[in-house]
């Protein structure tokens, strides 16, 4: 599994977050010709919820565990409209050429407290045993202490490639990486290289909309990942090319997330 990629896609890029059940589908495409053209690179896809998941699961509270039996409805949609997002990725990137079939982690996973305690493996390994690429998603999730939850797609793909020994993980979102400020100049920058130390000098503004906690935990899922000595990287999925590139060892714009 050392050779393996741990590609997650954003919501904010395969979705357009300001308008209900949006699909980026031509964003999709190019990225599925761009991972076809690293073929047979062994690839295993996860992304978020973008337009589809986030507003339901807000609306309903359904992160925070079940409280109250008008949630279950809430919990029910979440899971069916990430089925709807992820059946829409795997139609484009099947179109690309690839190889592609989803898996739920509503079937699969198991949190507790929101943790991840159980994940069935045996899809993913019968999958990539004879050359499929498993896409996966953020979704919401049984949990043993909360009753349910919401599982971020950030974190399934750290847990991922930690316990597959990947290689890269690659966080493909809509911004170039991760900023830094400068109260010298007033200006943000791009940091290249975030460490820890770094991670916790820096100002993450919240995103509206987004029950999974934004750039924030990202890193945090990075730098979880990083530890296990998987290549990390954050870049800018919107830009042709960039994945494509990180993939094959290219420099590219984009944050590098270490462990010292």
């Amino acid at each position: 599994m050392r050779r393996l990629i741990v590609l997650k896609l954003g919501g904010s890029i395969i979705t357009n977050k300001k308008e209900r059940f949006s699909f980026n589908r031509d964003v999709v495409l190019r990225i599925g010709n761009e991972l076809r053209s690293s073929w047979p690179t062994p690839i295993f896809v996860v992304h978020g919820g973008g337009s589809f998941g986030h507003p339901i699961a807000e609306a309903y509270g359904i992160k925070k565990g079940y409280r109250r039996p008008e949630q279950l409805k809430g919990f029910v949609e979440t899971i069916n409209a990430m089925k709807k997002l992820n059946d829409l990725v795997v139609s484009a990137l099947s179109d690309a050429g690839l190889p592609v079939i989803g898996i739920s982690p509503s079937c699969t996973i198991t949190t507790n407290d929101g943790d991840i305690e159980t994940c069935n493996f045996d899809p993913i390994f019968s999958a990539m045993d004879i050359g499929l690429i498993p896409v996966m998603h953020g979704d919401a999730v049984f949990d043993r202490k909360l009753k349910f939850t919401i599982l971020s797609g950030d974190t399934l793909a750290s847990y991922i490639a930690r316990k597959l020994k990947a290689k890269q993980l690659i966080f493909a979102v809509d911004v170039d990486g991760v900023y830094g400020f400068d109260k010298e100049t007033s200006q943000r920058f791009l940091i290249e290289e975030l460490t820890e130390k770094v991670h916790m000098t820096v100002k993450y503004e919240s995103t509206e909309g987004d029950v999974t906690g934004g750039m924030f935990y990202k890193v945090e899922e990075a730098l979880a990942a990083a530890s296990y000595g998987v290549e990390v990287y954050i870049i800018n999925g919107l830009i042709p090319g960039r994945i494509e590139a990180v993939i094959k060892g290219q420099k590219v714009v984009g944050t590098r997330v270490k462990v010292t």
